[in-house]
């Protein structure tokens, strides 16, 4: 007996994963380049930045539960997950406006203000967008081949805002604003774009199981599922890696390597422009070992290369280059494949708890990525800021052991913890549960 596939034509699957493009483009603004843009361009103090994104990050994740378990609930003529993906429109349509186009001599309650309204906005869109993905397909190698797609276009994304960036930066040298406020035009318009493409592309799936009501019991019963934990602590120490590391890049590569913005942004391009072809590779990849297997493997290289970019020369381009490439190699795990390992286990709960509770499960995973991001931005602020580092002199020798350390030896024990949670993963058991669902 063979699984029954199911697939998304190409070109459908495209228009709907033009959303992952926006989702992507706009976490990459917001994690890698916000933080530095109110410290630098907007002058507000290092250590009161990093706060704000860490806090707000953690109130936020409040919320993330609340929602999945609402959009699981939500019965309309759209469907579970549509109403909310174009209900967010609007809300990151004006705080993408208030963050991106904000003038210096803005205050910290500005910040934190815009913040949580932008990362509401964004629970909203990521937590709609997958839940519906995971629903396109009910087998194993199909959600692989989805969430590819998935991936491929959300690096899309990273790599067409972060072009904007240099291009900017060389066009207005003496204007570190510029580029920020560029590509705030750029995702006001491109959300709802994306939105309207998604809809028209791809109808939402009628769920045939009941949808009844969960006791406390089984909600505790849902989240200590082994898989489940595995996965959100597999998912929020890479966020970690990645977040530690991407909240400092510009200052280690500006200040301590001598590159300037415009070549330091190309740099961030680089890796995103690797990404491409690391979906591929990790869906190859996961297609012979494992999709388990493949995101340890994925993490373990990620740990080695953070280590070389720890002791990356100065003013050393195509060294840098090498080592910046074959990280963005690693991007797509930290998105790609614990996205479609959650897919099988919500069949799995599925069918253990009678209720379908898959955006519930998302919820824990894009709080996952929230906590780690905010923290991660967070820490490297509050370090730097004990540290008494100034953005101006990021090149001075007292910040050196500092910056490097974040851009490369902490999130690398953080990758290596990565490969660690994964050991022993059960992938085979919860893969024949989804056969089982495909056949059915």
């Amino acid at each position: 007996m063979h699984e029954k596939i199911e697939t998304v034509a190409a070109p459908r699957l495209a228009g709907f994963c033009v959303t992952a493009l926006a989702i992507q483009a706009f976490a990459t603004l917001i994690t890698v380049f916000l933080p530095e843009f109110y410290a630098n361009a907007m002058a507000l103090p290092v250590a009161a930045v990093g706060t704000a994104f860490m806090t707000v990050r953690v109130l936020d994740l409040l919320i993330d539960p609340v929602l999945g378990g609402m959009m699981d609930a939500t019965r309309s003529r759209l469907g579970r997950y549509r109403p909310w993906l174009v209900a967010s429109a609007p809300i990151l349509m004006l705080s993408t406006y208030a963050l991106f186009q904000a003038e210096r001599g803005v205050g910290m309650t500005y910040l934190w203000s815009w913040l949580f309204v932008a990362f509401l906005g964004f629970s909203m869109i990521v937590l709609s967008h997958l839940a519906w993905t995971a629903t396109l397909s009910s087998d194993s190698k199909g959600r692989t081949r989805i969430f590819a797609w998935w991936q491929i276009f959300a690096t899309a994304g990273q790599f067409s805002i972060l072009a904007i960036l240099p291009l900017v930066a060389r066009a207005y040298p003496d204007d570190p604003a510029a580029g920020m406020r560029a590509a705030g035009w750029v995702m006001t318009l491109l959300v709802p774009g994306a939105i309207i493409m998604a809809l028209w592309a791809v109808p939402e799936k009628r769920v045939s199981v009941a949808q009844g009501r969960m006791s406390i019991g089984n909600y505790v019963a849902l989240f200590r599922q082994g898989p489940v934990v595995r996965l959100v602590l597999a998912d929020l120490l890479i966020a970690l890696s990645t977040g530690v590391a991407n909240a400092v890049a510009l200052f280690f590569y500006m200040g301590q390597l001598g590159f300037d913005r415009a070549t330091a942004s190309t740099l961030i391009l680089i890796a995103y422009a690797a990404a491409f072809a690391g979906t591929p590779l990790f869906a190859k990849l996961a297609g012979r070992i494992g999709k388990a297997r493949a995101l340890q493997a994925g993490a373990f290289l990620q740990a080695v290369l953070q280590l070389g970019m720890a002791i990356q020369p100065p003013q050393s381009f195509w060294l840098t280059a090498a080592n910046v490439a074959a990280l963005g190699l690693c991007i797509p795990i930290a998105w790609f494949l614990p996205r479609a390992l959650m897919a099988d286990v919500a069949d799995a709960s599925r069918e253990r708890f009678g209720v379908d509770r898959t955006g519930l499960l998302y919820a824990t995973l894009n709080g996952s990525m929230k906590l780690a991001l905010g923290l991660a931005v967070g820490l490297a602020f509050l370090l730097l800021g004990w540290y008494e580092f100034d953005p101006a002199h990021a090149g001075d020798p007292h910040n050196a052991g500092l910056l490097r350390a974040l851009i490369g030896v902490v999130p690398a024990l953080f990758s290596l913890g990565v490969v660690l949670c994964m050991l022993r993963y059960p992938e085979e058991r919860l893969r024949e549960v989804s056969r089982m669902t495909a056949l059915a």
